[in-house]
């Protein structure tokens, strides 16, 4: 959860920002292109060299454009338009063609030709942009079913294009609905006057919905995390937030966890509260670990990873649970306990000790001490005693522990043990998009996760939290994917709380078409782009 908030998922996105960097995942994620809001481009240091095993290819897309209707080069490749007049011109930005499109007012759209789909499939869409105004534009995904009929349509975030250069418009991705028959991809621009928009470098890309079943149990060698066979695996997941008490998030079902895993993600990080499980906490509740139970079959019966976490808890026996500075003494040892013992002979079940330690020195981060909360003094154990009394349980599971001041930092020193990753959070702006968020360079990740870098040449690091304040915006998140998939790191987005009202969530308002499909917005995008690395080459 993003530093300094309680309960951000209660609050509601604020409007879209005015100005917002362009950006796309080029080849579904695996790299990225950044633009500032006046159209220069973002410096984004490349990472470091850090010491790696080979990991497997992923499955390449099923490129449905092909020919002129992805360069332009000979004709506009069967597009369409029911309001702009398009030709080709010369201006590419590869090849000798572009798509240009002209209208005297309004809105334009142009349309790709149609091409087979099926349902349940992922379609990911990209294009290059390069303007004669500052009209914004935007990609589009359309689902048409047997009959001719559109079903479903699916909106990128909006961008300006550049008069003077060529710029990747910000991916757009969908799910594609039961029964869908056909598949089309959009470009669409808004302007005030005349106005013609060139487009080029189409892309329309198809990979199976959801992904490659993971094999544990998970271990570590080096800095990676390697599966059953001892190859090389990266978790690429997001969180479900709502079984730790103290917000108004409903419960996960069946049903979200399965389109979850339809999404393509092998990895779900299972937020819990320590004062639900403990008899001796106000809000106990005696059918808590059934239902925990429950959702963590849900998800590794998904082939999916289920990391548990320890997120909230109260520091009193009947005050009010949320985020604390550091776990507490001796309830989370009594946590860990029950909580190892009831999953160790999982294969896919991993412990997140403790979400986001601040306000503690490091050695009370390490081996426990004191800390002040709400005016009384709190014992707290440290990371050492909570993962001996994972492994004190007889449990070897994945143990995925965070590091300083709300997870930002990494730790001044290591715990002692093996099978052991460490958790960064990755977050730039907590609790409003630009202007609200003032910080330097806010759709730049880099200089918080440079900072893990040395850690990264001994230890797996997982961005275990990373997210952005407004859903209508996925540039942040593809940025972060972008660079933590350079580092070869594992990552978990922010988050899917079982609602769409939420200040980082990842999910549209409506489901589409056929009442089940659950579609990404603009921030979920870049993640349900990402999630086709979860498919390796051998796979299909």
């Amino acid at each position: 959860m993003p530093a300094g908030r309680r309960h951000p998922l209660e609050d509601r996105a604020g409007p879209v920002a005015a100005a917002i960097a362009i950006t796309v995942i080029v080849a579904l994620g695996a790299l990225i292109v950044s633009r500032g809001s006046n159209g220069s481009p973002v410096s984004v240091p490349p990472p470091g060299p850090v010491e790696t095993l080979p990991v497997g290819q992923s499955l390449e897309p099923v490129h449905l454009l092909n020919g002129d209707a992805s360069s332009f080069d000979h004709s506009v490749g069967g597009w369409t338009s029911d309001d702009a007049a398009i030709k080709v011109s010369r201006r590419a930005h590869n090849g000798t063609g572009s798509l240009s499109a002209t209208a005297t007012n309004g809105s334009i759209t142009v349309w790709s030709p149609a091409q087979r789909a099926k349902g349940q499939k992922r379609y990911v869409g990209e294009a290059y942009l390069r303007g004669t105004s500052g009209a914004a534009g935007r990609l589009e995904l359309r689902f048409i079913d047997g009959s001719g009929a559109v079903t479903d349509t699916e909106l990128s975030e909006p961008a300006s294009g550049s008069t003077n250069s060529w710029g990747l418009l910000p991916v757009v991705a969908g799910i594609s609905p039961k029964g869908t028959a056909r598949v089309q991809l959009g470009v669409s621009f808004t302007s005030a006057g005349k106005a013609t928009q060139l487009i080029d470098d189409a892309t329309l890309g198809e990979t199976p919905g959801g992904h490659a079943p993971v094999e544990g149990p998970l271990t570590t060698r080096g800095n990676q995390i390697l599966d059953k066979h001892g190859d090389p695996i990266t978790l690429r997941g997001l969180q479900r937030f709502g079984l730790e008490g103290g917000t108004q998030n409903p419960l996960p079902t069946k049903e979200e966890i399965d389109q979850l895993s339809l999404w393509g993600a092998n990895e779900v990080r299972i937020s819990l509260g320590e004062q639900k499980w403990l008899p001796n906490f106000c809000d106990y509740e005696a059918d808590y670990p059934k239902v925990v139970d429950k959702v963590v079959d849900w998800v590794t019966s998904n082939g999916m990873v289920a990391l548990i976490n320890l997120h909230f808890l109260s520091t009193t026996r009947c005050g009010d649970a949320g985020l604390v500075p550091m776990a507490d003494s001796p309830a989370a040892i009594t946590f860990w306990q029950q909580v190892a013992t009831r999953y160790k002979d999982d294969p896919l079940v991993a412990f997140d000790l403790f979400n986001e330690p601040y306000g503690i020195s490091a050695s009370t981060w390490l081996t426990g001490g004191t800390y002040d909360f709400g005016g009384h003094t709190i014992s707290s154990v440290g990371m050492q005693q909570m993962y001996a009394t994972v492994r004190g349980t007889g449990a070897e599971n994945l143990v995925v522990i965070s590091g300083l001041k709300y997870a930002s930092i990494p730790p001044v020193q290591f715990v002692d043990g093996d099978n052991i990753a460490y958790g960064e959070h990755v977050y730039t702006c907590t609790d409003a998009p630009p202007p609200q968020c003032t910080k330097p360079n806010p759709y730049d990740p880099s200089s918080l996760i440079d900072g893990w870098d040395y850690i990264a040449k001994s230890y797996p690091v997982m961005v275990t939290e990373f997210g952005w304040p407004n859903g209508d915006s996925g540039t942040y998140n593809a940025n972060v994917i972008a660079d933590a998939e350079q580092r070869n790191r594992s990552w978990s987005g922010f988050a899917w709380d079982g609602g769409t009202g939420g200040l980082f969530t990842l999910v549209q308002a409506q489901p589409a078409s056929d009442g089940t499909t659950i579609e990404p917005n603009a921030a979920g995008m870049a993640l349900v782009a990402g999630f086709a690395l979860n498919w390796p080459a051998d796979d299909s």
